[in-house]
């Protein structure tokens, strides 16, 4: 066995480096369905035409993972895709995950597929409740002839690859699958994976497809910024007032001319979640509890606040919220700087162009934020870029560099799913507080 052997090997179970990279999957009621849980797609590519014993060390890592964290209290309703491959399907870590949410996506890779052996396993699992289901790419199809077709009418769902298709070729496909299912089975679920543009998008919805994921929703094609209840451009002033130590007064004054913005603060700070036994009537007096740092926070927050939003801007706002918390539950590992509200801002900004269809370098000069976060935000050199562009990492198209940025912010992969799956589900809960 050669060295670059065992060190793919190495690299594949080390719990320092099994970083689980994750995806939002969007249904056609422009809502997010559940999560893709994958590996860094870098290893991923190392990992084609090795041998099974490879591929089945990263799926016990993968599930080993999954299956410790209770991500069943986090999907709520939602599902988890689950990538594995065949040879991991009597891995008993499997049954460790709710079987309710949780969808194995089996990718076929180059080994050849042997349904004796694979239509049993897969019974047993559905037996046990859990759905399965296919990721189909165009050299799936060549490689597997005759055995994957079949296998995949079977199916629960079917990922397919559709950077590699025509359009007619998707219509066929869509079409093949769809017609050799009985009434027994019922329908066949498609999700259309690697869609980079909203012409995509479109395409496979009109044809059907139930599932969509890709990075259409984060292009900058569409620079029209969402619809809010809030005057966003009143948020951002107020927001460099707080940066510039304006009176409180001042500020406050400036809220209670906005009935929405003083709507919104005062049934904030009145909510079960903040526990205050009196009721605050007056925003001079909210901003006094609130205090300079939670006000510039709740301020920011927002900036996320849509109105009838649609799947992008519910996408952007979990996407955002997401890696708020998340960077915030950083602050003090390794070399992450200590400062919880700043790391906050800093995951919370990072997406403010897509969100206010602007320029970021624009926005932020309204916004007088530290040096330090203004400069890691435009990708300069700062104590606070390397923890910016670990969370960006998170997603699995950005997480090329995912290793290196782990070790400049001296966190191991454990730490970071662990985190990571804590901020989906304070991103869900602040969410649902702000569409009450």
């Amino acid at each position: 066995m050669s060295q670059a052997h065992d060190s793919v090997i190495q690299e594949t179970i080390s719990p320092t480096v099994s970083f689980v990279c994750r995806e939002p999957v969007l249904d056609r009621k422009e809502r997010i369905a559940g999560y893709i849980f994958d590996l860094q797609e870098a290893l991923r590519l190392r990992l084609q035409g090795r041998e099974g014993m490879l591929h089945r060390a990263y799926d016990d890592a993968l599930l080993r993972s999954l299956s410790s964290l209770g991500i069943a209290s986090l999907l709520e309703h939602r599902l988890a895709f689950v990538n594995l491959t065949p040879a991991s399907l009597l891995n008993p870590l499997i049954l460790r995950l709710p079987p309710k949410n949780t969808v194995l996506m089996l990718r076929p890779g180059n080994t050849p597929l042997d349904p004796a052996k694979i239509i049993p396993q897969l019974k047993a699992l559905d037996k046990a409740g859990f759905a399965y289901g296919w990721v189909i790419g165009k050299k799936d199809l060549a490689m597997h002839h005759g055995t994957l077709a079949p296998l995949a009418v079977q199916a629960n769902y079917i990922q397919l690859e559709t950077a590699g298709f025509d359009g007619r070729e998707i219509d066929n496909l869509r079409k093949a699958l769809s017609s050799k299912r009985t009434l027994q089975q019922g329908k066949l679920h498609l999700l259309a994976n690697e869609l980079d543009s909203f012409d995509e998008f479109n395409l496979c919805f009109e044809r059907g497809f139930d599932f969509f994921t890709g990075n259409f929703v984060t292009s900058r094609e569409n620079w029209h910024p969402p619809k809010s209840d809030i005057n966003r451009m009143l948020a951002v002033k107020l927001l460099n007032l707080l940066r510039t130590d304006e009176e409180l007064k001042a500020i406050a004054e400036q809220i209670t001319a906005d009935p929405i913005m003083t709507f919104k603060l005062l049934r904030y700070l009145n909510s079960p979640a903040i526990g205050l036994q009196t009721p605050i009537l007056t925003i001079d007096k909210a901003l006094l509890i609130l205090g300079r740092e939670r006000c510039y926070r709740w301020l920011s927050l927002l900036l996320f606040d849509i109105k009838q939003s649609t799947f992008r801007e519910r996408l952007l706002t979990e996407q955002a919220l997401t890696r708020a918390f998340f960077l915030e539950s950083l602050a003090g590992l390794g070399k992450v700087p200590e400062d919880k509200d700043a790391l906050f801002i800093l995951g919370l900004f990072s997406m403010l162009d897509l969100l206010m269809g602007a320029p970021l370098p624009e926005l932020l000069e309204q916004t007088q934020l530290p040096p330090a976060l203004h400069q890691a935000l435009l990708g300069q050199p700062s104590e606070y870029l390397a923890p910016l562009e670990l969370a960006k990492a998170e997603n699995r198209h950005h997480a090329e560099n995912i290793t290196q940025l782990a070790a400049a912010c001296e966190v191991n992969a454990l730490q970071i799913l662990e985190r990571s799956i804590e901020a989906l589900s304070k991103a869900h809960a602040t969410m649902a507080l702000h569409e009450a």
